[in-house]
């Protein structure tokens, strides 16, 4: 095309004109295209090269001509930098057009690697003779990197975690990638061209329409925390961010937005939550069990101390002036009466403590509830009289069996009276009704009383619980009864509750107990036994019996011999083991009292030696006088060999019984 080649005929003036003007036309045209060219003749040598050329190969149109065009034009494969063939020589061989894919690299002559796109074609004459080929190509580095980019972008988006969408502004999806599909269960293709409502509920739609306006004004929506519904209906909490799309003029025209599941971290922040206000609760828990702690040794101190005080301070007065017969009976009277108030203290804490450990142990048997209810009604009456308090009572007229526990049962009425006289003021009055229902029993006590504050009566039956625990309450006590009568109640398979229309205005409280599944007419209940009168048990069985004591207090000792010698026993007391062992083969008791808890010696090895005695003495009835009262204490007293467990304090008249009792099974002899 740019040769002279020789022609048969000359070409006339007019011609060669015409051909270089057109040749200057073709050098113009081509220097000004934006593109590389480079032409060839038909031995692919260099015959053309215009300024983009000179520019992106770094030669010189002077330098490259006459230069084959792969020694000036080197290209490689972009990813494996192996030479790849040239487009143009391949045109000239073939005689076609040819292009080569979009992974080419320019090496230049200053060492540069410029990304091009290529292509070769043929050129040809008028006759379609070929002259040479024509190299077209260009500096697609910039668009390669966008692609490289947008690629790059397309994976990030594919490979994320979160579900990323975008969207036009009529809210139509255009986008969908792989963590939205396994989100909310729809595919690419089932989501995209639909609304993004697709996916939100429709109690929530409103908040769409708020997005959208936000967007048109360019705004972006950062961890909105939402909830969406997935193809399966299930409900997916999420956290979502939405940034508007922008063309390359700036003009919004859509958003994107990247969902995140956040069920999980709403579940852990839940349960960070229960566990803080369980732990909250724990450490208020523990605090208010300090306080209990702390103010229960308080009033254990106040309950145990005060009648301490009145026993002590009569006991001191009897010592140090005489009194006359009324004043020494007040004494006495109150020194009884403090004393009682402290075994029932004693007991109360013993009962709440089998209570809490499930020791608690009823002797159950057929109860006429009607005695218990009587003999609790008669040991409450003087109480009640001394402050002219009136108690009316409703008995049921048909049978009243239970199975339970009749020392227990009388035990829950008698504090339930108590409370009701102790809290009840001075001219009021107490109603206690028992009726049947179907098929149970129910008692209430109702008083006319202080009453219970509304906020503690869900508490009235925990242990240690009073409604006014400060020092300047008008009532004492450890707030054990109404919790001991609970676990009684329960004991038994019955239930109790309160209830007090507030403060000032009484309270009431109701039993309700199993009836015995039994015939009305039927009487199961066991025989009576006659009342006993300790005074003549004493006259025909206790006068002139041999019983030797053992105790190593010497008021202990001292209180049993007399109260032995006035019904006119015969008593020995010994301080140990030791001494008590050393004369009873010559003292030949009838029965033995003993204590447990004693120094270097217990009762329970003293009496293992008794009974390994080869004299008659190794049968002597005995009974075990302690101050372990517990239900295993008791347990392994008769286990030992101990005939009775009486507890200390014990009444006169229960000693006295339990001595007669023992007496009269007394082997002959003993």
């Amino acid at each position: 095309m740019f040769s002279d080649r020789p022609s048969p005929e000359p070409p006339t003036a007019e011609v060669v004109a015409h051909l270089k003007q057109q040749r200057q036309w073709f050098a113009v045209t081509l220097s000004s295209i934006g593109d590389g060219v480079i032409t060839t003749d038909v031995q692919g040598h260099i015959t053309f090269m215009n300024p983009v050329a000179e520019s992106l190969t770094g030669w010189t149109a002077r330098d490259a001509d006459g230069h084959p065009l792969d020694h000036v034009f080197r290209i490689v494969n972009e990813k494996t930098h192996a030479s790849v063939e040239n487009p143009a020589l391949r045109a000239i061989r073939e005689g076609t057009i040819f292009g080569l894919a979009n992974h080419t690299l320019l090496l230049a002559k200053d060492g540069r690697e410029i990304s091009i796109d290529d292509s070769g074609a043929p050129i040809r004459s008028e006759a379609g003779e070929l002259l040479g080929a024509v190299l077209v190509f260009r500096d697609v580095t910039e668009h390669r990197h966008a692609e490289q980019a947008r690629a790059l972008l397309a994976g990030i988006v594919d490979s994320s975690e979160d579900a990323i969408i975008s969207k036009n502004l009529s809210g139509i999806v255009t986008s969908w990638n792989a963590a939205a599909e396994r989100l909310f269960g729809h595919s690419a293709a089932e989501a995209i061209g639909q609304s993004i409502t697709l996916i939100i509920p429709a109690v929530r739609r409103d908040e769409e329409t708020m997005f959208l306006s936000r967007l048109r004004r360019g705004e972006r929506i950062e961890h909105f925390e939402t909830e969406r519904v997935a193809k399966d209906g299930r409900v997916v909490a999420i956290s979502l961010t939405v940034s508007p799309i922008r063309n390359s003029q700036g003009d919004i025209i859509g958003a994107s937005k990247i969902a995140r599941d956040i069920t999980e971290r709403l579940r852990a922040d839940a349960e960070r939550a229960r566990l803080l206000t369980s732990e909250r609760a724990a450490r208020e828990r523990a605090e208010a069990a300090s306080r209990a702690k702390d103010e229960f040794v308080a009033m254990i101190s106040h309950e145990i101390r005060s009648p301490l005080n009145a026993i002590l301070g009569w006991a001191q007065t009897l010592r140090q002036a005489p009194m006359d017969t009324n004043a020494m009976d007040r004494a006495l009277d109150s020194i009884e009466r403090n004393a009682r108030a402290q075994v029932k203290l004693l007991e109360d804490l013993l009962d709440i403590s089998r209570a809490v450990t499930g020791k608690l142990q009823l002797a159950m048997r057929p109860v006429d509830v009607r005695r218990s209810l009587e003999a609790a009604l008669e040991s409450i009456r003087p109480a009640a009289e001394a402050k002219t308090i009136t108690i009316d009572v409703h008995p049921e007229r048909r049978r009243t069996l239970v199975t339970g526990d009749a020392d227990r049962l009388q035990q829950i009425f008698w504090n339930l009276l108590s409370n009701a006289v102790k809290f009840t003021p001075k001219h009021g009055h107490v109603t206690v009704r028992m009726q049947r229902l179907n098929s149970q029993l129910e008692m209430t006590v109702t008083d006319s009383g202080i009453g219970i504050p509304a906020d503690f009566l869900p508490y009235v039956f925990e242990r240690f619980a009073q409604a006014d625990a400060s020092s300047t309450r008008k009532h004492g006590g450890l707030g054990l009864g109404l919790a001991i009568v609970r676990h009684l109640v329960e004991l038994h398979g019955g239930s109790i509750m309160a209830a007090s229309a507030g403060e000032g205005r009484g309270a009431t409280f109701t039993v309700r107990l199993p009836v015995r599944a039994i015939q009305e007419d039927a009487d199961d209940l066991a025989p009576m036994q006659p009342e006993l009168s300790i005074d003549a048990l004493a006259i025909a069985v206790i006068d002139g019996l041999r019983l030797l004591v053992v105790d190593d207090e010497a008021e202990t000792r001292e209180l049993l011999m007399t109260v032995l010698h006035a019904r006119g026993a015969e008593v020995k007391a010994c301080a140990s083991a030791a001494e008590a062992l050393a004369v009873i083969d010559e003292w030949k008791p009838a029965v033995l009292i003993c204590d447990i808890g004693m120094p270097e010696e217990d009762g329970y090895s003293f009496l293992a030696k008794v009974r390994r005695l080869t004299s008659q003495q190794r049968n002597v009835p005995a009974i075990a006088l302690t101050a372990y009262a517990r239900v295993e204490d008791r347990m392994r007293a008769l286990a030992a060999g101990f005939q009775m467990h009486v507890p200390k304090p014990v009444e006169v008249t229960e000693l006295l019984l339990v001595v007669t009792t023992l007496a009269r099974r007394a082997p002959t002899g003993a």
